[in-house]
């Protein structure tokens, strides 16, 4: 099955507009409705994320992906890396990713994000090599560091995007609230961008009880507790948080 997704472009280069948060977390929520569950009404998996991905529609464009877990990853100067995304001119309208096999050993979280990440590397700059047949693109990341501390825009994109297919806002809200009242803890009316109508933490949560929260939701989508505290910050799920 061909998954559609679309977000504002230019027409003949299809390469993306500026692009705000919520419209990321707009395109995201498109793939994740489109991605098999195993099981958990939460986490996604790595398998049933790439195969959702093996096959998409992007603005019109269609693009395949192959994907190899199998080898150590290298960048142009023989560093290793955590993975690769390129596409080859050889090879107009595939993407081939590369995800270090090792480095992911036995860190289901870290294969988990590092495949959503590569996944906003296909959605936003796959497209353009549809378009423009001779151009070659590459993207490495090098780390785990990258996937929350990039600062090239392509990057970030990449980042926000896998945020919000692994952790989106309102069922990380929905899921908060639930664990919240659980334990007894104290919420409050504040600005966020979770689900309508419901509270979120004060600040003055004591960060034992908040560590702990950050750790049970971590467990409910399949991600590491630092994951679960970057989209609480980005969602404003803690008030006086302005990410």
């Amino acid at each position: 099955m061909t998954v559609a997704l679309s977000y504002p472009h230019d027409a003949k280069t299809g390469a993306p507009r500026p692009l705000q948060a919520e419209t990321l977390w707009a395109v995201a929520a498109q793939l994740r409705d489109a991605v098999a569950r195993d099981g958990s009404p939460w986490a996604l998996s790595s398998r049933a994320l790439v195969a959702a991905a093996k096959r998409l529609q992007v603005n019109g464009r269609e693009i395949a992906s192959t994907w190899d877990f199998s080898q150590r990853v290298h960048h142009a100067a023989g560093r290793e890396v955590l993975g690769v995304f390129e596409t080859d001119p050889s090879a107009p309208g595939l993407a081939l990713v590369s995800v270090n096999g090792q480095m992911i050993r036995n860190r289901p979280d870290l294969e988990l994000s590092t495949v959503a990440h590569e996944i906003g590397h296909i959605v936003f700059d796959a497209p353009a090599s549809v378009a423009e047949p001779t151009r070659r693109y590459r993207s490495e990341t090098r780390g785990p560091g990258c996937l929350d501390g990039a600062t090239a825009r392509a990057e970030r994109r990449a980042n926000e995007f896998m945020g919000a297919l692994l952790v989106p806002p309102q069922p990380l809200h929905l899921r908060l609230v639930a664990r919240a009242r659980s334990e007894g803890l104290r919420m409050m009316h504040a600005p966020h961008r979770g689900r309508p109508g419901c509270r979120v933490l004060p600040a003055s949560t004591p960060p034992d009880a908040l560590a702990g929260l950050t750790a049970a939701l971590a467990g409910d989508f399949g991600v590491s507790d630092r994951f679960i505290a970057v989209r609480l910050r980005r969602y404003r799920l803690i008030a006086g948080d302005a990410s």
